[in-house]
């Protein structure tokens, strides 16, 4: 019996599977590192909410902030009651990997919600 080609068969047919993994390790590392980034960024910008949210401009000075930070605000939500400050923003990042398998953008969506008590801030939700 000849078993001569059989090692490059095998190869072959986990090269493409190897791949196939890698280029999905890669993608889920960009998408928490995305997901990561906005958080901590939503963190600053409730804090900034919540020091300017008598002043009637702190919507601006939040999206100045984000845009700073390269994180797109085309979807950002910011809400300010009495005593609870809430932001919520949803933006797509492309996708390097993932058009291979059809995914062309990951959505990324982040909320975060504050409550001020005895005139200080406590983040309740993430």
């Amino acid at each position: 019996m000849n078993k001569k080609g059989q090692t490059l068969i095998l190869f072959v047919i986990l090269l493409p599977i190897f791949l196939l993994l890698m280029a999905f390790v890669v993608d889920t590392g960009i998408v928490l590192k995305e997901n990561t980034k906005c958080k901590s960024m939503m963190k600053t910008v409730l804090k900034t909410t919540y020091e300017n949210r008598f002043d009637t401009h702190y919507q601006e000075q939040v999206e100045k902030i984000m845009k700073k930070n390269t994180i797109p605000i085309e979807n950002l939500k910011i809400k300010v009651d009495q005593d609870i400050i809430y932001l919520e923003n949803e933006y797509e990042k492309e996708s390097i990997f993932g058009s291979i398998i059809g995914i062309k953008e990951y959505k990324i969506k982040v909320s975060i919600k504050g409550k001020i008590e005895n005139e200080t801030l406590k983040i309740i939700k993430e």
